[in-house]
């Protein structure tokens, strides 16, 4: 996955690279976003962060405010078919000729992506390679036909250049990014920024599998992919609502003497209210996470019945051995504490945030398993075990 350090439940990693903005063309895109009688646009159910437009063969995605804190900043792709002269007006867009054939990842979640999608041939290289958990890939990287680029302030650009991909893959979680990004552009790299990572429910992180699918012109693909995925979430959450009995649910771990609460209206919070969960912290109107005294923590830890995502810990004596106040937590006590690290790689590449963006309904079913056992009697955890 790019660097991937996935050390905050529910928080994907940090990566710095991105593309160039609209910039001081903010209005004239904002007007060329404009519905007119000729363009269709695409109509997303849960995602935010990007918008997608048809006109004639063009198709024009604009990506929104795609880091944390960022404010009125649109990234804007023109994608025109490569067996078609260019339309006039594009001025402000990143031009990508499309279908794109040789990509670069920066990120695990876009090779999940891809995976999804059926596009994985396109993937030449990528970033922290030894973090991703797909077999076949890990294989191509075994075998030395996808390449490590780097990562962060230590990418190869040389390497990058030398690989002539018609689009880099990127995000990253602060405006610093833009540095490493320019310096792309600036060499004739062609960056697309993916935020998946910063939507506030796990439908909408999964929903940008349309905006990976407009740059392999298979739309439809991803559509029929994403309805798939929608109804059965929503069939499980469903079927989780009608649970009287909500157990109180706490998560996470101490990093760095520090312990990060995801906020009330976080994708991690939101998926646990699907599951039929009583999220201790619900209350925070945070859309991210944030920092709370340990002593705290504990004393609501009195209340909770499951303990779920507790960082780099896999057994009730690590978390012990992390603070041992820790212990008396009524879970930790009763052995009901789980963690999302079935699916590891040797490498230490943790599917869970890799194929788990891109398949929040078998993350749902893995907690309600946890949470009403009885209610699906026949699943067996995917992404999830139960600490001893």
């Amino acid at each position: 996955m790019k660097f991937f350090c996935a050390f905050l439940s529910g928080c994907l990693l940090c990566l710095s690279v991105v593309s160039v903005s609209c910039g001081g063309n903010q209005q004239r895109v904002a007007t060329a976003l404009d519905t007119s009688s000729a363009d269709s646009v695409v109509q997303l159910d849960y995602a935010h962060g990007f918008t997608i437009r048809q006109s004639g063969g063009t198709t024009f995605v604009s990506v929104l405010n795609p880091w944390q804190g960022a404010h009125d900043k649109e990234f804007c792709y023109a994608l025109c078919p490569k067996d078609a002269p260019l339309p006039e007006g594009l001025s402000g867009y990143t031009v990508i000729r499309t279908p794109v054939e040789r990509v670069i990842c920066l990120s695990t979640t876009h090779v999940a992506m891809l995976k999804a999608l059926g596009r994985t041939s396109s993937i030449k290289a990528l970033s922290g390679s030894a973090f991703v958990y797909d077999a076949d890939i890990q294989k191509a990287v075994a075998d030395k036909m996808i390449p490590d680029v780097g990562y962060d302030t230590a990418l190869d650009f040389e390497k990058i250049i030398a690989l002539k991909p018609d689009a880099v893959f990127a995000y990253g979680v602060g405006q610093e990014v833009l540095g490493s990004l320019t310096k792309l552009t600036d060499l004739g790299i062609k960056v697309v920024l993916n935020a998946e990572y910063l939507e506030q429910t796990a439908l909408g992180k999964a929903e940008w599998l349309k905006f990976m699918a407009t740059f392999y012109r298979c739309e439809a693909e991803a559509a029929v992919l994403f309805e798939n995925i929608k109804q059965e979430y929503e069939s499980l959450k469903l079927l989780a609502a009608n649970e009287k009995n909500k157990p109180k649910i706490m998560c996470d771990l101490p990093w760095k003497g520090t312990w990060y609460i995801p906020g009330g209206k976080t994708s991690i919070a939101e998926i646990i209210a699907d599951a039929g969960g009583d999220f201790l912290w619900k209350e925070n109107d945070s859309h991210e996470s944030y920092p709370v005294d340990i002593e705290a923590i504990i004393d609501k830890g009195a209340l909770a019945d499951l303990w779920i995502h507790t960082g780099t810990a896999r057994s009730l004596y690590e978390i012990k051995s992390v603070d041992e106040r820790l212990a008396h937590a009524r879970p930790w006590k009763t052995g009901n504490v789980f963690n999302n690290y079935a699916r590891t790689s040797a490498g230490g590449g943790n599917d869970f945030f890799e194929s788990g963006v891109i398949q929040p309904q078998v993350v749902l079913k893995d907690l309600i398993k946890i949470f009403h056992p009885d209610l699906l009697p026949n699943h067996s955890l995917y992404y999830y075990v139960k600490l001893n």
